[in-house]
């Protein structure tokens, strides 16, 4: 702080709207406008201003000397807030180059048939992220895909294939280097359709619990790949063309709230490290269930979760229309659409799995119930 302003040390960090973003003022109230996104972000008076100021580009020491004049104090604490989180809406990106020096760390990842390299330009950040992604690491000295994450005031940048850079907090990078390789699988429109289930493996078929959030989808997959189950994958499960289905295997994300019991189940294999999604949830990642194993296989089981205090455990089953159903309306494709084809293969997948909803509250008594399940049938 000099003369009362904010000074950033270091070189410049320019700043500045995504393209297709403007702002504008609708009955005096300021609105972010977002064309690509088709939606309206209404904002305060001072986010207003900041932007009117990126719409025209700027540094961030110079952005933070006016917020700062205007009496937002600690400026730089509030701005790195403020752009961390319009970034995340795709408002605002860094307008800099990844450092042309090599990386501290490099590191080439295989997934789903596509080849990432990830390249960190900063020894504390490749530290706290490079091991959510070890597991999946590969000798491949050539990526599809590469990004690179670098630290300027106080920021976390991420650039993916040398574009725009996005604007993060560190805590954030993580998260949202997963959440773009899943896009980015998604988005080629070679690995068919992304369910939004995890998926494990028994008996040589898959097993893919899918849930509304709050229904332990993640814990009781975490607890069942404790129980002989094969772990693929927590949270997105691809459909093939031919029919068979493949998880992403990206370690287990667990949440603040089970912490403590999965500490007291795997010990350190739960990662130290705190991680912050973009929806400002806290977690933590899990070492023992991501192997880093990918393989396809035929869908045995499709179970929904319902978790609901004190509930004994049981299935019921549920007719294969009601999994297509739930199934499509949080699936995602490369076009945004599902066509006739897709919807065809979808259709003989659940078809031919059996389809149960699980009501439980304890784990070990849903683990053992499905195990029965998938080995004898029994319910």
């Amino acid at each position: 702080m000099a003369n009362g302003r904010t000074v950033l040390p270091g070189p410049e960090l320019m700043l500045s709207l995504t393209p297709g973003t403007s702002i504008t003022f609708i009955d005096d109230q300021p609105v972010i406008l977002s064309r690509d996104r088709r939606a309206l972000f209404e904002v305060n008076q001072i986010g207003g201003y900041i932007g009117c100021r990126l719409e025209e580009g700027i540094s961030l020491r110079q952005l933070a000397e006016e917020v700062g004049d205007r009496g937002f104090g600690p400026a730089s604490a509030m701005l790195r807030a403020v752009l961390s989180q319009w970034s995340h809406s795709g408002l605002v990106n860094a307008l800099d180059d990844p450092p042309a020096s090599p990386p501290a760390l490099a590191q080439s990842l295989a997934l789903a048939g596509k080849s990432f390299l990830l390249r960190y330009h900063d020894d504390a950040l490749a530290a706290h992220v490079a091991p959510l992604f070890s597991h999946l690491e590969t000798a491949a000295d050539e990526a599809e895909t590469s990004y690179d994450l670098w630290s300027a005031h106080g920021l976390t940048l991420l650039s993916q294939d040398g574009g725009r850079a996005s604007v993060l907090q560190a805590r954030e990078a993580g998260p949202v280097i997963k959440a773009c390789i899943i896009q980015d699988i998604i988005g080629d429109g070679r690995s068919g359709l992304a369910l939004h289930a995890g998926c494990l493996h028994r008996n040589g078929r898959a097993l893919l619990l899918t849930g509304r959030p709050g229904a332990g989808k993640t814990t009781l997959i975490s607890w069942l790949a404790g129980n002989g189950f094969d772990y693929q994958g927590d949270d997105i499960t691809l459909l093939h063309e031919d029919g068979r289905v493949q998880g992403l295997p990206f370690l287990p994300t667990i949440k603040s709230g089970a912490w403590p019991m999965m500490t007291a189940r795997y010990g350190d294999l739960l990662h130290p490290a705190v991680h912050a999604r973009p929806d400002n949830k806290r977690v933590r990642y899990l070492a023992s269930a991501g192997s880093g194993r990918q393989a396809t296989g035929e869908v045995g089981w499709i179970v929904k979760l319902r978790r609901a205090r004190g509930c004994a455990a049981r299935l019921e089953p549920v007719p294969s229309t009601t999994s297509i159903k739930h199934l499509l309306s949080e699936a995602a494709s490369a076009t945004g659409e599902v066509d006739r084809g897709t919807l065809g293969r979808l259709i003989l997948t659940v078809s031919a799995a059996r389809t149960c909803e699980l009501h439980y509250d304890d784990l070990d008594e849903a683990a053992a119930l499905l195990e029965g399940f998938c080995d004898h049938g029994a319910a």
